[in-house]
């Protein structure tokens, strides 16, 4: 099978390698559209991933697969079914390892629920639940690599604790960013303000975030710093760049709450927090379990509240001819998500 692989820092290739072994609980699976991820992916391809990477490594974690094939003892997938997150495997060898490796053309999903019922390595069959089934017809599989995000999103949110009639302040405007304030928006958020790139504010506005500014404009972060002092419930940096949310901690409210989803840099991540006018703030540091939200998240589309084109480009479709060239689409900004198909039939 093909697969996409960082063969070392700097260096993304498309790779022949031998398809993973199947295991009794497990279900293979064609793939059919992998979606890119800057807040990972890139960082794996450029060396500067937060944690530890082994190379070679094959990269992907908003990938899409249909069952073809299961196990002897799987009770829960059925040949047909649309699951979400189906990864490949590391190689038996130790030779090729894996950045989740939803990249390539045929990869596992975990009947998780079976393997929890009879007993069967719990700790393997917990990671596996991010194998969820989509309900047949719902989406298209290439919008449904976007499941991937919301569901990642609305975890925080709702660990957070946002609540109807708050209000939270967005820093950063990539794929997060605005899946951030369009599910802050879903759980109830009287205003989501965002402060990003000048070039998102229309698909920003779209998905639900209530006001806009232009972080390198002056005057937007100074009406932002008069407007909202002392007013904000949540102030999230989507970016996790350092010092990203010092010209905003003076919103922050008495009993606020500070949170850093992104991770560019997690290890030296710095803020000052005596510009915080509250007495009392809190900074929350639970991240999120992104299984939790499926269903929800499936509702959310049945609702039609969840359009995928306002993240995805959904007419530059990369395929294995070209797939390396979707990461430096994104790269250059062309896009905020763009997708690769992983198989020729497509869907």
């Amino acid at each position: 099978m093909k697969a996409l692989v960082v063969k070392k820092p700097g260096e993304l290739e498309v790779m022949d390698l031998e398809e993973p072994a199947m295991g009794p609980y497990d279900a293979r699976c064609e793939m059919l559209y992998g979606a890119t991820c800057t807040g990972t992916d890139l960082h794996v391809i450029d060396g500067k991933f937060a944690e530890h990477v082994d190379y070679p490594s094959i990269i992907g974690h908003e990938s899409i697969g249909r069952v073809v094939e299961v196990g002897e003892k799987v009770r829960y997938l059925k040949k047909g079914d649309l699951v979400t997150r189906v990864l490949t495997r590391a190689s038996a060898d130790g030779k090729m390892k894996l950045s989740w490796g939803g990249m390539c053309e045929f990869g596992l999903a975990c009947d998780w629920q079976a393997m929890l019922e009879d007993g069967i390595d719990e700790k393997k069959a917990n990671y596996y639940k991010i194998n969820k089934v989509i309900p047949e017809g719902l989406i298209d599989p290439m919008n449904a690599t976007m499941i991937i995000t919301w569901r990642e999103n609305l975890s925080y949110i709702r660990r957070i604790g946002v609540k109807e009639g708050q209000i939270v302040l967005i820093s950063g405007s990539g794929a997060n960013g605005i899946s951030l304030g369009a599910m802050a928006r879903l759980c109830g958020a009287k205003e989501v303000i965002m402060v990003g790139s000048g070039k998102r504010k229309d698909a920003a506005l779209r998905a639900g975030i209530t006001s806009y500014y232009d972080y390198r404009k002056k005057e937007d972060v100074a009406l932002i710093q008069e407007k909202y002092a002392g007013s904000l419930n949540y102030l999230i940096d989507a970016t996790g760049k350092s010092g990203s949310l010092n010209p905003y901690l003076g919103c922050v409210r008495e009993n606020g709450v500070v949170g850093v989803y992104g991770m560019d840099d997690l290890n030296t991540y710095a803020m000052n927090p005596t510009l915080v006018k509250a007495n009392f703030y809190r900074i929350y540091n639970g991240g999120y379990l992104e299984p939790e939200t499926h269903d929800q998240v499936i509702e959310f589309i049945k609702e039609g509240k969840l359009d995928a084109s306002v993240w995805i480009d959904q007419e530059h479709i990369f395929t294995w001819e070209n797939a390396p060239e979707a990461y430096e689409y994104v790269r250059d900004k062309k896009a905020i998500k763009t997708v690769i198909r992983l198989t020729q039939g497509g869907k």
